[in-house]
C-alpha cells in the first residue's frame, strides 16, 4: 500500500527507459514494409481489442471484463523483439510495430475502452486521454529523443542500452508487486474470482497467436509472418498494469499481472511449434534435393 503513490512515476520512468530502447528509424522501415506494418496496426489496435471484448461477454465480473479488454487495447510488447530474433524472423517490421502501436495507443486507448469497455465501468475519456498523454506519450518521446542526441553527438550509445530494458523490467517487477499487494485481501475474501480470472487469460494468448499467425501465414513469407505472429500475439501488459493501477481497481489490475504468466508460457509454447515445424521443412527440403540428385544421377548414367 505505501508503494500505490508512486504508481504513476513507476509507470512514467518504465516508458522513457522503453523509448531509449527504439529510434526513429526503426519507425521508417514502416514505410518500406507498408502491408505488414498495417496488417500489424490492425492486428494490435482492432483485432486485439475485438477479440478481448468478445471474450469479455462470458465473464460476469465486471472489473475481470475491464482487464481483458485492458490487455486487448495496449501496444505490442518490446519482448516480441526478442522473440523474432530467437527465431530468425524480421526484426525491423516487429521492431516498427512496436514503436507503432507505442504511439497510437495512447490516442486509441480512451477511445476504444468507453466502446468495448464502457458497459462496466465509467471512464472520463478527456481525463484518460490525458493521463495517457503524460505517462506514455511525452515519456516515450522523451526517451527516443534522448536517444537521437546522443547518437548525434555520436556517444557510445551501446554501452548504455542493456540498462534501459533491465530498468524498465524493474519498474515492471515493482507495478506487478503493487497491483497484487492491493488486489490480495480482496481476492482472500473472494476466491471464486480466481477461477473467473484464469479462465480468459489462459484462452486468450493463444488466440492472439494463432489468430495473427494464421493471417499473416498466407500474406508473408516465414522471417515476416514471425514478426506478425509475436508483436500480434504478445500485449505490453506493464503498460496495461499501469493503467490499470492508475485508472481502474486492484482486480482489473490483478487479472492483468496473471497475464504475465500466461502470456509468457504461450510464447516459449510458440517458439518450440514454429522451431519444430521449421525442422520438419529443413528435413523434407533436404529429402527432396536428395531425391532430385539421385535422379540426375541416374539420367546421367
Amino acid at each position: 500500500m505505501l508503494l500505490k503513490p508512486y504508481t504513476t512515476i513507476f509507470m512514467i520512468i518504465m516508458i522513457a527507459f522503453m523509448g531509449f530502447t527504439m529510434t526513429f528509424k526503426s519507425f521508417m522501415v514502416a514505410f518500406k514494409e507498408r502491408k505488414g506494418f498495417g496488417i500489424g496496426i490492425i492486428l494490435n489496435l482492432i483485432l486485439a481489442p475485438l477479440i478481448c471484448y468478445f471474450l469479455s461477454l462470458s465473464i460476469p465480473e465486471s472489473d475481470i471484463a475491464v482487464g481483458i479488454i485492458l490487455i486487448g487495447v495496449v501496444p505490442c510488447a518490446g519482448m516480441a523483439l526478442v522473440w523474432t530474433g530467437l527465431l530468425n524472423g524480421h526484426i525491423p517490421l516487429a521492431a516498427a510495430i512496436n514503436i507503432g502501436t507505442m504511439i497510437l495507443a495512447p490516442l486509441l486507448i480512451p477511445l476504444l475502452m468507453i466502446l468495448l469497455a464502457g458497459n462496466h465501468v465509467q471512464i472520463n475519456i478527456l481525463d484518460m486521454f490525458l493521463q495517457l498523454i503524460y505517462t506514455i506519450l511525452i515519456p516515450l518521446l522523451v526517451g527516443i529523443f534522448c536517444r537521437e542526441i546522443l547518437e548525434q553527438k555520436n556517444k557510445n550509445v551501446k554501452k548504455w542500452q542493456p540498462i534501459s530494458p533491465a530498468s524498465s523490467g524493474i519498474c515492471a517487477v515493482f507495478l506487478m508487486f503493487i497491483s497484487v499487494n492491493n488486489a490480495m485481501l480482496v481476492l482472500l475474501k473472494n476466491m471464486n474470482l480466481l477461477a473467473v480470472i484464469i479462465f480468459p487469460i489462459v484462452a486468450l494468448f493463444p488466440i492472439l497467436f494463432a489468430v495473427a499467425y494464421l493471417i499473416s501465414i498466407k500474406i508473408f513469407d516465414r522471417k515476416r509472418n514471425i514478426a506478425l505472429a509475436y508483436s500480434s500475439g504478445m500485449k505490453n501488459l506493464p503498460i496495461a498494469l499501469g493503467i490499470a493501477m492508475i485508472s481502474f481497481g486492484p482486480i482489473v489490475a490483478l487479472s492483468i499481472a496473471i497475464g504475465f504468466t500466461f502470456q509468457s508460457i504461450t510464447a516459449v509454447g510458440f517458439h518450440r511449434i514454429l522451431v519444430r515445424n521449421s525442422n520438419e521443412s529443413s528435413i523434407k527440403f533436404k529429402e527432396n534435393q536428395n531425391k532430385q540428385e539421385e535422379i540426375g544421377i541416374r539420367k546421367k548414367n
